[in-house]
């Protein structure tokens, strides 16, 4: 379970990420990461506004040191919306991307990523997988939360998030 800081509130997110790798994989070869968010559960509200929907919700990964990124896949999820989840790597990093909308009240269950990495590291290195971002210009979840009952009306509100304590997932040796 990781603690998440949000930009737009001061709301905590305590949440957490499944992670599964092999513990070795010999130099040169590939292997792969398999990465699953706990569910979410999609609040009512926001800020004490309707929440009319979560969208545009980007989760990263990054290519840990001592691998190059070979692919990746997506498997399961549910209560994501119209939109058609991807996966891919955006700047150097594995990026989930669940367009939405999801819907509040509902508990969205996102797709599984498999990123399938090649070891390229010197043997007895250990590579690491762990979510991306540090900071507010460099968060590691993103989405858009668009509420309701405002005095301007409908309105979109960016919420960046990152993990102040940002542990490794996995550890693989190369052998």
């Amino acid at each position: 379970s990781v603690l998440w800081v949000t930009e737009t509130s001061d709301s905590e997110l305590d949440t957490g990420v499944t992670a599964l790798a092999p513990p070795t994989v010999p130099a040169g070869e590939t292997f792969q990461v398999q990465l699953t968010a706990d569910p979410i559960d999609v609040p009512t509200d926001a800020g004490g506004y309707t929440l009319v929907n979560l969208n545009t919700l980007r989760i990263r990964f990054d290519v840990p040191a001592g691998a190059s990124f070979e692919g990746a896949t997506l498997s399961g999820g549910s209560n994501l919306g119209t939109g058609t989840p991807t996966v891919g790597l955006v700047n150097g990093q594995v990026r989930l991307e669940v367009p939405g909308p999801l819907s509040p009240g509902t508990t969205a269950v996102l797709p599984t990523v498999t990123a399938t990495l090649r070891a390229t590291g010197a043997v007895g290195e250990e590579i690491r997988t762990r979510l991306s971002g540090s900071s507010y210009s460099n968060p590691g979840i993103t989405f858009t939360a668009r509420i309701s009952g405002t005095p301007v009306g409908e309105v979109d509100g960016p919420t960046r998030c990152f993990a102040p304590t940002n542990p490794f997932l996995t550890s693989t040796v190369i052998n």
